[in-house]
């Protein structure tokens, strides 16, 4: 399915979320989510935003009563440009990861990568992360393996002094690749 439109976007995160509720073991109320859609974002495909509870801790559940709800409440935006680059089953993957968030923020007022998040998102099989979707300014590769280690947007130390960095893969060299 491809999204037209930013209303018929929202229209599919707000149905998607409903279906994601009754289908998986998430647990989030669907009347504490607004959606938005972002024609701003370039790497970013989603995100949650929310008002962070000053105390809160995942996995320490705060005294709701003496937290006003606004701390319960989260908008979740997918980017235009994810919309248009991925598949719907990629594109559900990135709102699910985003409803993590938000079962987090209902649940504890906050929420992380951390650990907890990990376990919850293989639990659910919700993805940790999603592919690219932006060509980068430059492609990182291990000089052993010739793999792709990473990618970066713009110049940075990486990009600069690339020798001073190791691969992960074979702690060999990077090399730069100018993409474009």
């Amino acid at each position: 399915m491809r999204f037209t439109d930013a209303a018929t976007l929202r229209g599919w995160m707000a149905h998607e979320t409903r279906r994601a509720v009754t289908e998986t073991a998430l647990d989030i109320d669907p009347a504490l989510v607004s959606y938005a859609v972002s024609s701003r974002a370039k790497r970013r495909a989603g995100a949650c935003r929310y008002t962070p509870l000053p105390t809160g801790t995942v996995g320490v559940e705060p005294a709701w009563d003496v937290h006003p709800g606004v701390h319960r409440e989260a908008t979740v935006t997918l980017a235009t440009r994810a919309a248009a680059a991925f598949d719907e089953v990629t594109l559900r993957g990135v709102l699910r990861h985003e409803l993590l968030h938000v079962e987090q923020v209902q649940a504890y007022g906050v929420t992380d990568h951390g650990s907890a998040f990990r376990e919850r998102a293989t639990a659910l099989d919700v993805p940790l992360d999603c592919p690219p979707f932006a060509d980068p300014a430059y492609r990182l590769r291990c000089t052993d393996c010739e793999t792709v280690v990473g990618r970066r947007y713009r110049r940075c130390p990486t990009v600069e002094t690339p020798e001073t960095y190791r691969t992960a893969c074979c702690a060999a060299p990077l090399t730069v690749e100018a993409v474009r």
